[in-house]
């Protein structure tokens, strides 16, 4: 074996193997839900989201979708407790972008209510 090959070889293998690495943290960011991975996507578009933001958005969006289902399960039959708990759940999540999103990303989601998403979307 010849000394560029040697040579070759690790970094074409650290090259594929942060290359898969990229791909598995964007797929589990998202946990592979068509809704969130959507969703995030088209904020993502919108806004001109880096990496780094996607991956951090994508996670939220996740948490965010998975607890709306869990407040909608739990009350039911109780739309006053129902409403109440989705619009802290929306706080907590504007909160959350806040921390992730730049201040004219921010300003920019903001302007368009329907793009933002919200607490009462099946409620």
């Amino acid at each position: 074996m010849n000394t560029k090959a040697f040579f070759a070889l690790p970094a074409l293998l650290l090259m594929a193997g942060l290359s898969h690495a990229q791909t598995a943290s964007t797929t589990g960011a998202t946990g592979a839900n068509p809704t969130v991975t959507a969703m995030t996507r088209e904020m993502s578009t919108r806004l001109q989201l880096n990496e780094g933001q996607f991956i951090k958005l994508a996670t939220i969006n996740r948490t965010r979708l998975n607890r709306q289902q869990e407040i909608e399960r739990a009350t039911a039959t109780d739309a006053a407790t129902r409403t109440s708990q989705l619009a802290e759940l929306q706080a907590q999540y504007e909160q959350e972008c806040a921390r992730i999103l730049t201040p004219s990303q921010l300003s920019q989601l903001q302007q368009d209510p329907a793009q933002f998403p919200s607490g009462s979307g099946r409620g």
